[in-house]
């Protein structure tokens, strides 16, 4: 095994690598303790005499134990640390309002509240993986330029079964890669852009579905990542994805009642119109009668909807758009402008906005069942 006292010098000096840079102890850390730990408690059975050799490799014993407990207390302080720091992080992502700005700041926060050197954002779309946004220290990749050209080429990764982020999406789970040019399942073409040995992984989730990855890793550390980061970034893409969510939501509902608020004045603007003109209509006597055969004309029952052409109508009201109605709906962009079409021809109107007017209008002229 060598020189115990050598050995527990160099895992001593690693820990408070580990400790400036903010990183947790990996597992070859802890690998080299067990070791060293096994082989001084079998002193006995390799035949130390009594006396100072057996005094030597009690002192040893008693190092290793040492070195073991320092680590683990390092670890939970780091921990503790790491844990206020991801909260203060998400705090302050959760206080801008704009769902876009949040995932272009999020790499950052991530970054600086686990120490790591860059971390990546990126989308997934169906079986598509698109690398996006890396956030990096100051001088973290000397050949930063060319993972930014990279992703702005638009770069789309298939999700092939063997990806380690192909298993991410089918169980939502964070993972670790301790050597990414050797490990079969990493994407060796961006592994080569972005020269990273090992890292660490969580994915985006919104609506129990997969929308995007965080990556980080350590480039440039003595330290490389561990289980601690793995659990660090796990915590915060959890924490993201439900703040990412709301902010998803809230604008939805904003643009979903500015629509609404179109739509009303639109209705008002129409129903005003059809006020006046009906105030303006003759009242000689003489003319009633082929007045009444025009009104009759005109005012002719516009043809049923069909119970679909019902919903998309209902959701026009609400000021859906014609994608927000597909999404509803289940319907392709292109069934929902044929039913809009539709609406408008049966109902006589020349815009979304008449065709809501007129059928409200309808709904309420037409007497309930049950009245009298």
């Amino acid at each position: 095994m060598g020189d115990v006292a050598a050995s527990i010098g160099h895992l001593r000096a690693t820990r408070l690598r580990a400790r400036d840079e903010h990183a947790f102890s990996n597992s070859a850390h802890w690998e080299a303790l067990d070791q060293l730990e096994s082989w001084a408690r079998a002193a006995p059975g390799r035949g130390v005499p009594e006396g100072a050799f057996a005094a030597r490799a009690f002192a040893e014993l008693v190092e290793v134990i040492d070195e073991r407990r320092a680590t683990r207390a390092q670890d939970d302080c780091t921990r503790r640390e790491t844990d206020a720091r991801l909260a203060s992080a998400i705090d302050r992502l959760s206080r801008i309002s704009s769902s876009g700005e949040m995932s272009r700041r999020a790499p950052a926060e991530l970054r600086d509240a686990c120490g790591f050197t860059r971390v990546m954002i990126s989308s997934a779309r169906g079986s598509r993986w698109l690398p996006d946004t890396m956030r990096r220290e100051d001088h973290a990749d000397p050949d930063a330029a060319e993972f930014d050209q990279f992703a702005h080429d638009g770069n789309e990764i298939p999700l092939a079964r063997s990806m380690l982020e192909t298993e991410m999406v089918r169980h939502r789970v964070a993972v670790i890669v301790e050597d990414a040019e050797t490990d079969p399942r990493t994407y060796k073409p961006l592994v080569r852009v972005t020269q990273s040995r090992s890292y660490v992984a969580a994915p985006l989730t919104t609506n129990r579905r997969v929308i995007g990855f965080l990556h980080a890793d350590r480039l440039g550390q003595h330290s490389p990542v561990s289980q601690g980061d793995l659990e660090s970034v796990d915590r915060f893409a959890a924490e993201f994805s439900v703040r990412f969510e709301c902010a998803v939501l809230r604008e939805r509902i904003a643009g979903q009642r500015a629509g609404m608020d179109e739509v009303l004045r639109d209705i008002t603007r129409t129903l005003a119109d059809l006020e006046t003109e009906q105030l303006m209509l003759p009242t000689d006597s003489a003319t009633r009668p082929a007045q009444a055969t025009e009104s009759i004309q005109v005012d002719d029952p516009p043809a049923p909807l069909s119970r679909r052409e019902e919903e998309v109508l209902t959701l026009l009201a609400a000021g859906a758009s014609n994608r927000a109605i597909a999404q509803e709906l289940v319907l392709s962009p292109e069934t929902v402008k044929s039913h809009v079409a539709s609406i408008l021809h049966k109902l006589r109107a020349a815009s979304r906005s008449e065709a809501v007017a007129r059928h409200l209008q309808s709904r309420a002229s037409t007497p309930r069942r049950g009245s009298r």
